[in-house]
């Protein structure tokens, strides 16, 4: 796979602990060793370890945020970036809401 002059993120669950695969920033360039990332200064911890993790400048306010899907509950995690996009930072999580309840999808 080949990047040229952008950054990418590889995200997987790993028993339950979200990893960062690392970063590209030019053509062949490989990816980092992962990392566990964190939230307040602990491991983001999905649950079940089913999850699907996605950054997306969610807010708009030109960072991207880390949105996790959960299998088990079917509930929607908001981690705002408190960082940057180089060195994202973490702070909490708030659930997506729709109506003013916590959205789910159901399973199955």
């Amino acid at each position: 796979m080949k990047f040229h002059r952008a950054v990418a993120y590889l995200l997987s669950a790993s028993a339950g602990v979200l990893l960062l695969a690392g970063t590209a920033r030019a053509a062949g360039d490989g990816l980092a060793p992962p990392v566990r990332l964190l939230s307040g200064g602990n491991p983001i911890d999905v649950e079940i370890g089913h999850a699907a993790p996605y950054l997306h400048d969610f807010d708009g306010d030109g960072r991207r945020d880390l949105l996790v899907g959960q299998f088990g509950s079917g509930k929607l995690r908001i981690y705002r970036n408190v960082g940057t996009d180089r060195q994202p930072a973490y702070d909490g999580f708030v659930y997506f809401k729709a109506g003013g309840t916590e959205a789910t999808v159901p399973a199955g």
